[in-house]
């Protein structure tokens, strides 16, 4: 991919942010997209790395696209691979099918880089294709939301020649945000179908300390239960959700679903978590309250790493978990495996353990056998 700096401004106008960034969900004629981006150098102080901004046209070439042009860039730049970055998009139009499949491979090959896209509008929400654009953005793990007031403020700030006045929404801004956000949520609320293998193994390396992997990563299978036999039924991924309102975790995201689109009070259901942290106490007490209410599901936990195990209250959490009938584990080298061959595009790649698999499983099975006593 050869750089393509030609479309690249320091801060676009008043009038050029107002046409192109109104968050009214159909727009005719907005057929640049502008993405306004920052990097950070991801530590205790987030130091700034780089910001600009790319502006390309949505029927023109891909490689034309502004989305391109950034990754042209940052590839020509070399990311150093022992600094981790975050990078966050604020962009017109949400990436078109090409441009994802690009940067899902961008982040495959930089495992160091975390991405969030906040958009103005959704592209095509209603096709297909479009819509499984945006599901495999976030299977490849980048974050996907809607721009929110905050968001148009800050972009207000820093990337528009704004002559110190202030933002200022215009009509039905409230409105508009409602609709998109309740649509991006109604795309994205089902599970994926899998995840990726960089993914995999950066969140479910079952490390002691593992530092940055702030996100929980929840792989499921249900069964359904007839007649002292079980039938395979369901499948999929969750992970945590970046949402404003409800900072909803994978788990939470898990029941929420299951109780919305699957649960019968007439079926009896045995469902199966690997997880990549354990639950946290929130999260260990809601599960513990919906298996008091509904006797009819079945929960066995199988997680890769312990959440906060040195702390009394997250002890609780999973007593709680286990006095309500649920079976918790660690997760070894024939679950981690499973996982792979299930829950991973792993292109017929068999699954590569890591060093001190054994031993922090042995750990963990010993510290969870400990809790639980």
């Amino acid at each position: 991919m050869q750089p393509q700096y030609r479309n690249t401004v320091e801060r676009m106008y008043r009038g050029t942010f107002f046409y192109n960034f109104n968050n009214r969900p159909i727009l005719s004629r907005r057929n640049t997209v502008w993405l306004c981006y920052e990097v950070k150098t991801r530590g205790p102080s987030m130091p700034t790395w780089d910001t600009k901004i790319f502006r390309g046209q949505v029927y023109s070439k891909p490689e034309h696209h502004a989305e391109m042009c950034f990754l042209s860039r940052l590839c020509g730049n070399q990311l150093p691979a022992y600094k981790r970055f975050q990078i966050t998009w604020f962009v017109s139009w949400n990436p078109c099918p090409d441009c994802v499949a690009k940067v899902i491979e961008f982040l495959a090959e930089h495992p160091n880089v975390t991405l969030t896209i906040s958009a103005a509008r959704l592209y095509y929400y209603w096709e297909t294709d479009y819509r499984r654009a945006l599901c495999r953005l976030r299977q490849a793990g980048a974050r996907v939301k809607i721009m929110d007031y905050e968001e148009f403020a800050y972009c207000w700030e820093n990337f528009v020649y704004n002559e110190d006045q202030s933002f200022m929404p215009w009509y039905k801004f409230n409105d508009n945000y409602a609709f998109l956000h309740h649509k991006l949520k109604e795309i994205l609320r089902n599970p994926m179908e899998a995840t990726y293998p960089h993914i995999f193994y950066f969140h479910f390396k079952n490390l002691r300390k593992a530092y940055g992997r702030n996100e929980t990563w929840l792989c499921f299978t249900m069964e359904i239960i007839k007649q002292r036999s079980t039938v395979s039924w369901e499948t999929g991924v969750f992970r945590n959700q970046v949402d404003l309102e409800t900072h909803c975790h994978a788990e939470r995201c898990f029941l929420s679903w299951f109780c919305e689109d699957i649960l019968s009070p007439n079926t009896d259901y045995q469902v199966t978590w690997y997880t990549s942290w354990s639950p946290c106490l929130d999260c260990a007490g809601e599960v513990a309250e919906f298996l008091a209410r509904h006797n009819n599901v079945m929960l066995t936990i199988y997680t890769a790493r312990l959440y906060y195990s040195q702390y009394p209250n997250y002890q609780q959490g999973l007593r709680s978990l286990s006095e309500k009938g649920v079976s918790v584990k660690i997760m070894d080298y024939e679950d981690f495996k499973y996982c792979w061959e299930k829950f991973v595009y792993d292109d017929g790649e068999p699954f590569k353990p890591w060093k001190g698999l054994k031993t922090s499983f042995r750990f963990l099975k010993r510290r969870l056998r400990e809790i639980l006593q």
